[in-house]
């Protein structure tokens, strides 16, 4: 195991068969982040996958899993990094268990893809923060960006026991269905900027962020388009995604 790639194992037989049900990929191509040992590559062929294809970045687990599936036909290895995969095609599902630290870079990474379903394992207090309310603690730019690009549904909590080795945080099962929206990136950095002081009210917060919003230091300039903006009296934390997107496009 290689601590710095994040990876925790999920072996917990019931969660894997869960997770394996509900990609309901039976007949279907999948695509799997992250392979690892296998254990739920094993799950989704059990439940009937069309073909897999396994991403995985670390050179002896990619070996290890040729090895263990080198004569089953509906299973394709790739060793590489998932975030410098390109698929060249659709998947009807995409599964895995995403490490940690790539949590953030993964979502962005699967707003640009194109499937049907995605049913993934992250961090919990992520999966929260992805479907947080406005106006509440943990909402934010990541709540925003994923309300944008999937519709969003918790489907089980995992505890961190359920991991080899045991992580210090739990997990949360979730599922991703594409909204059809893709977030550009001139847009994304406005949304980004106005998070960064998101307490503060919408004309304060792109005063403040004049320097990433327009490249510019000047406060009077920036305080004249703040306050053509129709949401400007309102904390930043309070707008909907919708709010944030309407926002942002007007500044960039």
């Amino acid at each position: 195991m290689r601590p710095k790639l994040g990876q925790h194992f999920l072996a917990d037989e019931s969660v894997l068969a869960f997770e394996a049900e509900c990609a309901n990929g039976a007949g279907k191509s999948v695509l799997e982040i992250g392979a690892g040992d296998g254990r739920l590559t094993a799950k989704l062929l059990s439940a009937g996958a069309g073909h897999i294809t396994a991403v995985e970045i670390d050179p002896k687990l990619a070996k290890a899993l040729r090895m263990k599936f080198q004569r089953q036909k509906r299973v394709r290895v790739i060793e590489q990094d998932f975030l410098e995969f390109e698929a060249g095609r659709p998947f009807n599902c995409i599964v895995g268990n995403i490490p940690y630290y790539i949590t953030s870079s993964a979502l962005l990474k699967l707003s640009r893809m194109d499937f049907e379903k995605a049913v993934i394992c992250i961090q919990k207090e992520v999966a929260e923060r992805l479907v947080s309310k406005p106006g509440t603690r943990n909402y934010g730019r990541l709540s925003v960006f994923a309300q944008l690009s999937f519709r969003i549904e918790i489907l089980a909590l995992v505890e961190r026991g359920s991991f080899v080795p045991a992580p210090k945080v739990d997990s949360c099962i979730i599922s991703l269905e594409k909204t059809g929206f893709t977030l550009d990136s001139s847009t994304e950095k406005a949304i980004g900027a106005l998070f960064s002081h998101k307490k503060k009210s919408l004309r304060n917060a792109v005063v403040d962020a004049r320097s990433e919003l327009f490249g510019s230091t000047d406060k009077s300039s920036a305080l004249r388009i703040a306050q053509t903006l129709k949401y400007a009296g309102r904390k930043v934390f309070s707008l909907s995604p919708q709010e944030i997107l309407a926002t942002a496009s007007q500044l960039v």
